[in-house]
């Protein structure tokens, strides 16, 4: 039989855990929220955060929404995400998160997503930021302010069933239109008590995070998994920590925090932004998940020597893998077994550990069959934590899904030894002369140059005779050096794969097109290249048609009489 991984089954789970963990800290005034912005540390306590859950519920109701709609969520600011999110769920309402454009000329892209949303939702209703709600008035739905929702009295919590959907996770977009991930409240139950027991997260647990509560690892990863304990939480903006990535590793310290979470990129930013370590203390620390992202052993072992003096445990940075179709996590390296690689390969492949109490994990060829031991195929995972499917969206459910039960990942990987190792996309393989490249793999050597910036390299194949040609687009802050550069990444590339790439190119900062959360568009960037313009067009008249459409939408006539 071919090697299919298996953790022990964990116990029955109590399906709305969340909501009764919320319920439970009504009267919690030690420990609770502590949210980091311009006006500095604020502590929310747990029984205001439940007062707040419980208006939200109650205007949600009052505005004609039942159990089994949803919301889209539009916050920039954390500390009211958390308060529609929770609320919305505490209605039975499904909310659906979505981050708001991060300027003006964004606005179009902006919109055309959330009508994408709204659409395969089915979402009734929109909440957004008072700031944002003139620029929503083209939307077809009702779009409610935040601080009119929080005016409302009190109301109960609803009791959702294990299959209720408990929020929409749209996937990142990064090889396909958005998709709405159905997380019921069983799934959710089940991936944080999983989180929780492959952590070592107990009552003494601290967590710190600057993830996005609109993202699966941020919301789920960190911000859920501590409310549904009533652990002491510190969450402080991502732009404050792209901005100064030491106040992430501040504020570990000063807590004393024992859990966060950051995909790969974020630690090759502390090791380049953090020059000075001195009054830093990580020794709390027993978990810095690395995951949502391609993990390079590289960036992981500078992080650990960079910060060795700090008192870092070279084993609390702990590679994981997941994805929104399985709620969060699927496998999680042993506690405090720190990074361990194949050095059979070249690149180096990292293992993202063992599968969580009761996931399963196969690799099957083109034809669903499992395949044996090293040998890469598609990864598929089976288990409680798996999603029921994409929100009005059949079809895809249907293609997602193989014989037995199993989800189809679209990630390439092999099992070894009991643990999993992952390759990247399957739609991320570029094949040069019969020999398969990993995108992430070109795009951490290409990133190893100091002259590149952090987590912007983006690596794609573009047709050549009889097989593909490699490119490179780098984003760099020395556009003067651009030559230079190109060339010394070329040459790097030669020497580590034996490849020379067609083209390498050295791009100005923003340059790369991104999803939401982040994570890069190498299909968008492939077709602006073969289209001869690696920057997107930006049409002034158009944003401003579009938010002169907006603000009539918003202003509405006033009836006579």
């Amino acid at each position: 039989m071919s090697p299919v991984l298996h953790a022990p089954p964990q116990p029955a789970i109590d399906a709305t855990p969340i909501l009764g963990a919320i319920e439970s800290l009504a009267s919690e005034r030690r420990r609770g929220v502590t949210f980091m912005g311009a006006r500095g540390r604020s502590l929310v306590p747990y029984t205001d955060l439940v007062e707040r859950a419980r208006r939200v519920a109650s205007a949600l109701r009052s505005r004609g929404l039942r159990p089994g709609d949803a919301v889209v969520v539009v916050l920039p600011d954390p500390e009211e995400a958390l308060a529609a999110i929770l609320g919305a769920m505490a209605a039975g309402v499904a909310p659906a998160p979505i981050y708001p454009p991060t300027a003006l000329h964004a606005l179009p892209v902006f919109l055309r997503h959330l009508a994408h949303m709204l659409e395969r939702s089915g979402a009734r209703r929109v909440i957004a930021a008072a700031k944002l709600v003139p620029f929503l008035g083209a939307v077809p739905q009702p779009v409610e302010a935040i601080g009119a929702l929080l005016d409302a009295a009190p109301g109960p919590f609803e009791r959702p069933s294990a299959g209720d959907t408990a929020f929409l996770q749209f996937t990142s977009g990064t090889t396909a239109a958005p998709r709405g991930v159905m997380v019921t409240h069983g799934n959710l139950a089940a991936n944080l008590a999983m989180i929780r027991a492959a952590a070592r997260v107990d009552d003494r647990s601290k967590i710190v995070t600057w993830l996005p509560v609109y993202h699966d690892m941020g919301l789920v990863g960190t911000v859920l998994g501590a409310i549904s304990t009533g652990l002491e939480l510190s969450v402080m903006p991502p732009q404050a920590f792209l901005r100064a990535p030491r106040l992430w590793l501040e504020e570990i310290s000063r807590v004393g925090a024992t859990h966060t979470a950051a995909p790969n990129f974020a630690y090759g930013l502390c090791v380049k932004r953090v020059p000075e370590v001195s009054g830093l203390d990580l020794s709390s620390m027993r978990v810095f998940v690395c995951g949502a992202e391609p993990i390079l052993p590289a960036t992981l072992e500078r992080f650990n020597a960079h910060f060795a003096p700090t008192g870092l445990h070279p084993g609390a940075v702990t590679p994981a893998y997941g994805l929104a179709e399985a709620t969060l996590a699927v496998s999680f390296a042993p506690y405090l077994g720190g990074l361990c690689c194949d050095e059979s390969r070249a690149p180096r492949v990292p293992s993202c550990g063992v599968p969580l109490p009761g996931v399963e994990v196969r690799v099957a060829d083109e034809h669903g069959h499992e395949v044996g031991e090293r040998q890469v195929g598609e990864v598929q995972v089976r288990g409680p934590t798996v999603t029921p499917g994409y929100v009005r969206n059949p079809e895809e459910t249907r293609a997602a899904r193989a014989p037995g039960g199993w989800l189809r990942t679209g990630d390439l990987g092999y099992l070894a030894g009991g643990e999993l190792y992952l390759l990247g996309r399957r739609k991320d393989v570029i094949i040069v002369r019969g020999r398969n490249l990993y995108a992430h793999d070109i795009e951490g050597v290409a990133g190893e140059h100091p002259d590149v910036r952090t987590g912007n390299v983006a690596a794609f194949g573009v047709p050549a005779m009889d097989t593909e040609a490699l490119v490179v687009v780098a984003e760099s802050r020395r556009p003067g050096d651009a030559d230079r550069i190109a060339r010394e990444v070329r040459g790097r590339l030669a020497e580590v794969f034996g490849v020379v790439p067609r083209d390498v190119r050295v791009v100005a900062p923003g340059t790369l097109p991104k999803t939401s959360s982040g994570k890069l568009r190498r299909g968008e960037m492939r077709e602006r290249y073969l289209a001869g313009r690696l920057h997107p067009r930006r049409s002034r008249l158009e944003t401003a048609r579009v938010i002169l459409r907006s603000w009539l939408g918003h202003v509405r006539p006033r009836r006579r009489g």
